[in-house]
């Protein structure tokens, strides 16, 4: 997933930050002497002329890609801007909170360039709670929109979602803006790693309308560069080249290294697809310079890994080897366990603070019951009466501790489970992932130079044997990772293992899949046994029945499933094999979970249909 994503995450700062520096000013320099001027001191009180020019020091950092600096002037910006808010009167605490706002804004851009997700999560929330407070909806709108690129970025696309849609219902109510066409921008995004290119390009289109009516060149860069990877998976080259086209004029315009290595990075893309690899990689290695300047890790591996094909494709196999070791350097730079345990614990210390608000709110109603007794005795009541309450609400508030006790620490060793299952399932990707990509690279690398035709077959089926233990890689980390144990995962895998399946085989595939929650949660291993039916159904289909159309219906509703694979193929017992010890073992999994399996003929008695339905394991 995180392939497909390294451009679009890029973006996420040209997204947050619309208003582009102060021509006027000068350059870093002379705004850092007016700062240094001031002499202003960490813990001294600041002015609002002060904060403007963190806020405008941030903004300059940003825009020359130095995302270190920019977050410091923006964190100091923040904090000097909540100070002053706090010391304001109610009407000066109007003129320092939009500040507040926008320097809280910036810190969430940095830190998502950093890497730092979860920390840029909680500075959009701080950004959210300002905006609200200040009541402006297209702020509000915003921020949910940052938190569906930041939870994107995060590969939680469930939560990507949630926020995507909130964004785009708070839009839609304001009307017309860039921040509407922000939201287009993030909901095609989401569809394309989903798989769903065709509804990812309807809402680009839409976006892109917007930004044709705006002067948001950035904005405008963004969501073309989106639109144009989309469509670079798509195969279209002709669209392709118009939508470059129209990115060359905005990044000529912008003359600012993010969207510059962006667009030579497609460029190249686009030349090595077109069999010109001598053009793609002049266009490359122009985009890695920028990469490196701006210090991008993952940028870096996928223009790496472009590079390395496109000197295979040109007969340069040292200079090809030579960059599919820096673009193997720089995944595991980017990919580091560190800020996978950070997303981890950052996920896991949420759950804990609401567990712990609904145990502080049923100490509190503990506590009224007994401000009740004593209110009661003071009216009247009798001092026996008052004891024996007393004393059954002391016995039935020590039984209540007690179990909200157990269930806090229960609730802390099943996340300390899913930790140690999370950490498990990175490692093993982390760790064997990159060899296995590498050695297909490589693989194919090898292949060019090879001469003897026995030597390039035995290299083809390397490669073919590495993609497919990496596959199976894939699978079972899925399968071991707790934050895909929900419906919206089971299906956004399915709909992925279904088109892996299929492409290449001439096969059509007709989905339909649905949950009512898509962040309703499923057990481990009911989410494994599905995965695994339907993985097996659609190899009998593809193996036995040779099908022209294979079909894959899956709905979950309210603690109930429903499965059906159908194809148009021979039909039951007319194939090599009518599935073998599979049916059995689809059958034992199915039944594992209280459900009921059958295998049918089609409509009119074409084709096979295999149907499964029974309870949610939670």
């Amino acid at each position: 997933m995180i392939g497909s994503l390294h451009l679009k995450l890029a973006l996420f700062g040209l997204l947050l930050t619309i208003t582009p520096p102060v021509k006027g000013d000068g350059g870093p320099d002379s705004l850092r002497l007016r700062w240094e001027a001031r002499n202003w001191k960490p813990g001294s009180v600041a002015d609002t002329t002060l904060v403007r020019l963190a806020n405008e020091l941030s903004r300059v950092y940003q825009y020359q890609g130095d995302a270190d600096s920019a977050l410091w002037f923006a964190r100091m910006a923040t904090g000097m801007a909540s100070d002053g808010a706090s010391r304001a009167d109610a009407a000066q605490r109007e003129v320092w909170l939009p500040l507040l706002m926008a320097a809280q804004r910036a810190s969430a851009a940095q830190l998502f360039f950093l890497g730092r997700y979860p920390e840029s999560i909680e500075a959009v929330k701080a950004y959210l709670a300002t905006a609200e407070e200040l009541q402006l909806p297209e702020e509000i709108g915003a921020g949910y929109n940052y938190l569906g690129y930041c939870y994107t970025a995060m590969e939680d696309l469930p939560s990507a979602l949630h926020w995507s849609r909130k964004a785009m219902e708070v839009m839609r109510g304001i009307g017309d803006g860039p921040d509407l066409a922000n939201a287009y921008t993030g909901m095609g995004n989401i569809l394309d790693e989903l798989g769903q290119r065709d509804s990812a390009m309807i809402y680009m289109r839409k976006a892109l309308a917007l930004h044709r009516s705006m002067d948001h060149p950035n904005n405008h860069a963004a969501t073309l560069f989106s639109a144009i990877e989309t469509l670079l998976r798509s195969g279209m080259r002709d669209s392709v080249d118009a939508y470059l086209g129209r990115a060359k004029v905005l990044v000529d315009r912008l003359g600012e290294p993010r969207p510059t290595m962006n667009y030579l990075n497609l460029l190249g893309q686009q030349e090595l697809d077109k069999g010109s690899p001598h053009m793609a990689i002049g266009h490359l290695l122009r985009a890695d310079s920028f990469a490196i300047a701006l210090d991008d890790h993952r940028s870096r591996h996928y223009i790496n890994r472009a590079l390395a094909l496109a000197y295979a494709a040109g007969g340069m196999s040292k200079d090809a080897r030579e960059r599919a070791d820096v673009a193997d350097a720089e995944l595991k730079t980017d990919l580091g366990l560190e800020k996978v345990r950070a997303v981890s614990a950052a996920q896991a210390k949420a759950e804990q603070e609401k567990e712990l608000a609904t145990a502080e709110a049923n100490a509190e109603t503990l506590r009224k019951g007994r401000w009740l007794a004593w209110s009661m005795a003071g009216g009247g009541v009798s001092v026996a009466v008052l004891l024996a309450v007393l004393y059954r609400q002391g016995r039935r508030s020590t039984r209540r501790l007690a179990a909200a006790q157990d269930e806090l620490l229960r609730l802390e060793k099943q996340r300390e489970a899913e930790r140690i299952r999370m950490n498990i399932a990175r490692d093993i990707h982390d760790e064997l992932g990159g060899s296995l990509s590498k050695m297909a690279l490589l693989s194919d690398l090898v292949q060019q130079d090879a001469s003897a035709p026995v030597s390039a077959e035995r290299l083809r089926s390397i490669a073919d044997h590495a993609r497919q233990v990496r596959g199976s890689l894939n699978d079972v980390v899925w399968a071991a990772d707790p934050s895909s144990d929900h419906a919206g995962a089971l299906l956004q895998y399915l709909a992925h293992r279904a088109h892996r399946l299929l492409d290449g085989t001439g096969v059509e595939l007709g989905l339909d899949l649905h949950a009512d929650r898509p962040e309703m949660p499923l057990g481990p291993s009911f989410k494994r046994d599905m995965a695994l039916v339907v993985k097996e159904a659609l190899n009998n289909a593809l193996k036995h029945a040779r099908p022209s159309k294979v079909q894959l219906r899956f709905h979950i509703g309210a603690g109930r499933f429903e499965l059906a694979v159908a194809d148009d193929g021979q039909g039951m017992g007319l194939g090599a094999s009518d599935g073998g010890n599979g049916l059995e073992n689809m059958r034992e999994r199915v039944s594992g979970h209280g459900g009921s399996f059958t295998v049918r003929p089609g409509s009119g008695g074409a084709g096979t249909v295999v149907e499964a339905s029974g309870p949610l394991s939670l």
